[in-house]
């Protein structure tokens, strides 16, 4: 996982919906529904869990915690869990990016979890508050002191990360290793500045709502009602949206595999991607993780990558994205003058 030594499983399991405190959008399983999942992810060799302290109100933590310990697991595993956002209402210390609520909700997570320490401890979301220099040492302090091993950072702006890292990097603090977002078929701004970003900073990428809310699995259909049995309230379906959902269709028609399959083998097929899957069901699961067996071919992908291209935007419009691509370097004659070649 990024510039470290750490060992993970190339998809990493989603255990937002583990836990039965939550209703609505955001969805919840039952416990012997979540723990049949972790058994078979365990079984399929993962050992990558990704989860936070407010999933459930906390009870995701406290289920995963239960059957990591059952099973005597725990040096197999690798758990990623976060702060940042509420538990409970109410306490305006418990929540945001500060000292205060890193250091508390740290020691709840570690008793939630049943575990000493916590493998990847991330900032779940930006507060636009915290001082950097304050995260940054507290976040060195908990790897120092071995409650934490390693850090990342999730759903932060890429120039924010940037001065993160590089106020750790100066004073000899940890850095992060990883960077989680939001990231699929229909939605790929993090090309633009996060992905880059990874790149440079050597971070691992982890993705979540990877199959777009299921918007490209054939059950929203133009002219219908989107919020049907068929469908599911809150996704606000675009033509872009049913274009895109077209090629994957027919791409899952060519191989038959199913359009989820599609959606995150083109996920899998992208550089430093470690995709989490968010799951509500063994159904979904299993549809999920047979997309590793799956590898589309470069016209497959050029037709995904095609139908889903975004406008990376100014400043890459007017400079583009490498001297390659730069009319500015090449009308100055300096690509050819450092790399001897003409383009």
């Amino acid at each position: 996982m990024g510039r470290s030594g750490l060992r993970i499983s190339p998809i990493c399991l989603g255990t937002m919906t583990f836990g039965e405190n939550w209703t609505g959008f955001l969805g919840q399983l039952s416990k012997a529904e979540g723990e049949a999942i972790f058994d078979a992810y365990i079984s399929a060799g993962g050992n990558f869990l990704d989860t936070a302290n407010a999933y459930q109100n906390g009870q995701s933590e406290e289920w995963l915690g239960e059957w990591i310990e059952k099973r005597g697991i725990r040096n197999d595993m690798v758990i990623a869990t976060k702060w940042s956002l509420p538990v409970k209402q109410g306490s305006p210390n418990m929540a945001g990016n500060s000292r205060a609520a890193m250091m508390r909700n740290v020691e709840l997570s570690l008793r939630r979890l049943r575990t000493t320490w916590i493998d990847i401890y991330y900032l779940h979301v930006w507060d636009f508050a915290t001082p950097p220099e304050e995260i940054m040492r507290g976040l060195n302090d908990l790897v120092s002191s071995g409650k934490v091993h390693y850090i990342g950072i999730s759903d932060t702006p890429s120039w924010r990360v940037a001065q993160l890292q590089t106020i750790a990097r100066e004073r000899g603090w940890a850095e992060f290793i990883c960077y989680q977002g939001k990231y699929h078929l229909g939605e790929r701004d993090v090309e633009r500045e996060i992905i880059p970003m990874c790149k440079e900073l050597g971070l691992g990428f982890v993705p979540w709502g990877i199959v777009g809310q299921g918007k490209y699995t054939g059950r929203f259909q133009r002219g219908k009602d989107d919020a049907g049995a068929d469908g599911r309230k809150g996704v606000a379906m675009t033509e872009r949206d049913y274009t895109i959902a077209d090629v994957v269709i027919k791409i899952s028609e060519e191989t038959g595999r199913t359009p989820s399959q599609v959606c995150v083998a083109w996920m899998l097929a992208q550089p430093n991607n470690f995709p989490i899957l968010g799951v509500r069901s063994m159904k979904h699961f299993e549809d999920n993780l047979a997309s590793m067996t799956l590898k589309l071919s470069e016209d497959q992908m050029k037709r995904l990558n095609d139908v889903s291209a975004i406008e990376l935007g100014w400043p890459h419009s007017f400079l583009g994205t490498s001297l390659a691509t730069s009319k500015w370097l090449k009308m100055g004659g300096i690509y050819e003058t450092f790399h001897n070649t003409k383009l």
